[in-house]
């Protein structure tokens, strides 16, 4: 990857990230409208914005070719964030009393920087942006 296209992945991100946080809150709040609880919530939000978000980060973000291992590894890295987004949830719902509008955006921010590592590892197998461009 170029030292341009490396400084820009961060940008491509927030722009598939955004994408994903849209559809995300929206399923929650309109799943709990519905009285669907925090598992269930969870459980439906990661199958469809997850697989939206492999679809988005492997073609817009990374750049990649589409793989059946990437994306396990993908949703095997979204899965292993919902003990972390169902604590967040949790927190903001339950423990501070937040209404879903509130709640479900702020535990989708707390979310943003466990998923793009998450991410970044599950399509590139590495964490840290390495640079081809010599010193």
């Amino acid at each position: 990857m170029s030292g341009i296209a490396a400084a820009r992945e961060p940008l491509r991100y927030v722009g598939s990230a955004a994408i994903c946080a849209l559809v995300n809150n929206g399923l929650l709040i309109g799943a709990d409208r519905a009285g669907i609880g925090y598992a269930g919530l969870l459980a439906l939000s990661w199958g469809i914005t997850g697989s939206l978000g492999y679809a988005l980060h492997v073609r817009f973000t990374f750049r990649q070719a589409v793989s059946w291992a990437g994306y396990g590894r993908f949703m095997l890295g979204v899965a292993m964030g919902i003990p972390l987004a169902f604590a967040f949830l949790a927190l903001f719902k339950s423990g501070l009393h937040l209404p879903m509008w509130a709640a479900a955006p702020a535990m989708t921010a707390a979310m943003l920087v466990y998923n793009y590592a998450a991410a970044r590892f599950a399509i590139l197998r590495r964490l840290l942006p390495h640079s081809d461009a010599k010193e």
